[in-house]
């Protein structure tokens, strides 16, 4: 998360992030995959990080914002940031051109100004050397934004990772994981910190590279150098005096499938993008462990719409409506199997844009990735007279 300079510092606490940056890093010495069992595996991992390190850090960059706070005083605030693109005349960099525009991705939440006006951005590069920045955009619902700025090669050593060439599938639990960061102050410039992944889910990865306000904004990447996340959270608790207490070793990162679609969204509307809502209310319901639950879901999946592999099982969870909302997007869907337009309460959303929805935050990330206009296409499952169907509907989103 950002860290804010000259105000109080306390309230910073609530997110934490870190940066980082990728390029890849080609010939490994020896499989990662190994187990550490003995001290030469342990030398071989060390040199792979010392090496990824070396490769990824000219990469690196800090944010620094200026902008004025409601009573006028100057506010500074510091995050981190990865270069991801350099273009000359609107084409891709070669390794003969020096004149050339980075964009760097960063958290929304860096460069946020809380209400406040008169906004500076800054790239900080090290040696106490600081680049004029410009925002391209941001998405809020994904906490991502993009800035732009301008140097020379020959003067400043500079690096960039390849969204086109990262991997989605190098995210695996037990794995290594480095980010590279300004926690705290930008005279921690390309801090390096190492942890292991500890959970995937579709929206999150949670890891345990230590992370602290400052380092907001930057990457997470394996130790073989490819980037897998942007980090932007950090744990934490309420204490017995209220206070909020950060939990080490639970950092979270946004998965790099879902970086390069909202980069991608950012780069095509050059603008901060308001993703669309579905217009419901919805709980998770889980029979195994809420069997009180079980009379608002079927007992088993039904009809043709249902892929072949799952028809007739057992159904435990799901996504269940509670409301939707008049004049929203979810009560004008329609379907071809029946004339009832819109989505009921009762309904159960069984699948979103052909992905199983198994809890609430499965449905968000799926809304979270379009734009207005899209459609979203669900398969829901519906009581009709004591019997349960299932059904196709489009949602148009505005």
């Amino acid at each position: 998360m950002k860290k804010k300079i000259l105000t109080l510092f306390s309230a910073m606490l609530i997110l934490f992030s870190l940066s980082a940056c990728n390029l890849t890093f080609t010939n490994p010495e020896a499989p990662l995959s190994t187990v550490l069992t003995d001290d030469t595996t342990y030398e071989i991992i060390q040199t792979n990080i010392t090496k990824t390190v070396e490769e990824v850090k000219n990469a690196c960059v800090g944010i620094y914002v200026q902008y004025e706070d409601k009573t006028g005083n100057k506010v500074g605030s510091i995050g981190s940031g990865v270069i991801y693109k350099m273009l000359v005349d609107g084409k891709p960099a070669t390794a003969e051109d020096k004149n050339v525009t980075c964009y760097v991705i960063t958290n929304e939440h860096v460069i946020n100004i809380d209400n406040g006006k008169n906004a500076s951005y800054s790239v900080y590069i090290g040696n106490d050397v600081y680049i004029s920045a410009s925002p391209v955009g941001s998405d809020s619902s994904n906490d991502l934004a993009v800035l732009t700025f301008e140097a020379n090669l020959d003067k400043y050593n500079l690096g960039m990772v390849d969204l086109a060439a990262e991997e989605d599938n190098l995210a695996v639990q037990g794995n290594y994981c480095i980010a590279i960061g300004c926690p705290l102050d930008l005279a921690n410039f390309n801090y390096v910190s190492v942890g292991n992944i500890s959970k995937v889910t579709l929206s999150n990865i949670m890891h345990t590279a230590a992370i602290n306000p400052g380092n907001s904004g930057g990457a997470l990447f394996s130790v073989s150098g490819k980037l897998i996340g942007i980090n932007y959270m950090k744990n934490t608790i309420i204490d017995e005096s209220g206070d909020l207490v950060p939990i080490d070793g639970m950092g979270y990162a946004i998965p790099i499938w879902t970086v390069k679609q909202v980069v991608s969204d950012i780069e095509s509307t050059y603008k901060a993008i308001e993703r669309p809502k579905l217009g419901v209310t919805v709980v998770t319901i889980n029979t195994t462990l809420n069997p009180d639950d079980s009379s608002k879901l079927p007992n088993t999946l039904p009809n043709e719409l249902i892929p072949e592999e799952d028809r007739g099982k057992d159904f435990y969870q799901g996504v269940v409506v509670e409301e939707v909302s008049a004049n929203s997007n979810a009560s004008q869907a329609t379907s071809r199997e029946t004339s009832v337009v819109g989505l009921q309460k009762g309904d159960v959303i069984f699948m979103a844009n052909d992905r199983y929805i198994t809890r609430n935050t499965d449905l968000s990330y799926e809304l979270n990735l379009m734009l207005s206009g899209e459609v979203m296409t669900l398969v829901i499952l519906r009581n009709v007279a004591d019997k349960w169907q299932a059904y196709n509907y489009t949602v148009t989103l505005a």
